[in-house]
């Protein structure tokens, strides 16, 4: 992954831009508010105002070429599907969409659209990570009040399974994935299933409501 558009530079957008950029990927970074833009300028190779509905100017800025674009538009769902029909038709090898519901996320790939990631179920710094990686996890921003939380194991749950855990019921908390030395590697294992059993020295990647996690020590040591 070298070089990836980025439209639309709200929470989502920068988050993505930013990330992407600390990893060496070359950033295009547009936005019509030229706060926005500013914001960003110092931070990706590219940042710019323009209207990407307007195809001249995404062909100007070789947005064919983009090993991938991401569209993270706020303002008009219109917008959104304009610039990802035109994205499609310019010949960009990944697009991925910001929608904001299931109707929406048809469309988007309906016009074009390789991914499209929702909000309420997803985060943007690791949607940058995973197009690094060739995949896209759906994960993007989490909703106001909510955190993703990295927490060592409590001594009560060594040994225990998830399924015996039972954290989303008992403690609102849902595991993400677990860091694990194993044979001397520091090793990561997403998104275990119930049968997963934790060990001594393991560490939690948690997302949940920010008053849970914070009496999280509490309630599992």
């Amino acid at each position: 992954m070298r070089k990836v558009a980025v439209f639309g530079l709200g929470r989502f957008g920068s988050a993505v831009a930013r990330t992407l950029s600390a990893e060496g990927v070359e950033v295009l970074a547009v936005d019509q508010d030229r706060a926005l833009v500013d914001a960003l300028k110092d931070e990706v190779a590219v940042a710019v105002s323009f209207d990407v509905t307007d195809r001249e100017a995404l062909r100007r800025y070789e947005v064919g070429e983009m090993d991938a674009v991401v569209i993270g538009i706020g303002a008009g769902f219109e917008a959104s599907v304009m610039t990802t029909l035109l994205c499609s038709e310019l010949g960009a090898r990944r697009i991925v969409c910001k929608a904001l519901s299931q109707r929406q996320r048809d469309v988007l790939k309906l016009v074009g659209a390789h991914d499209v990631v929702l909000p309420e179920e997803q985060m943007g710094r690791w949607l940058a990570e995973n197009l690094l990686h060739g995949s896209v996890v759906n994960l993007v921003e989490l909703p106001e009040g909510y955190l993703l939380r990295q927490v060592e194991l409590p001594r009560a749950w060594r040994g225990k399974t998830l399924a015996e855990l039972r954290l989303l019921q008992t403690f609102h908390i849902s595991l993400v994935q677990v860091h694990r030395r194993v044979d001397g590697v520091d090793t990561r294992l997403p998104l275990p299933a119930g049968d997963f059993r934790l060990l001594e020295g393991d560490t939690l990647d948690v997302i949940g409501p920010e008053t849970d996690l914070a009496d999280f020590r509490s309630a599992g040591s």
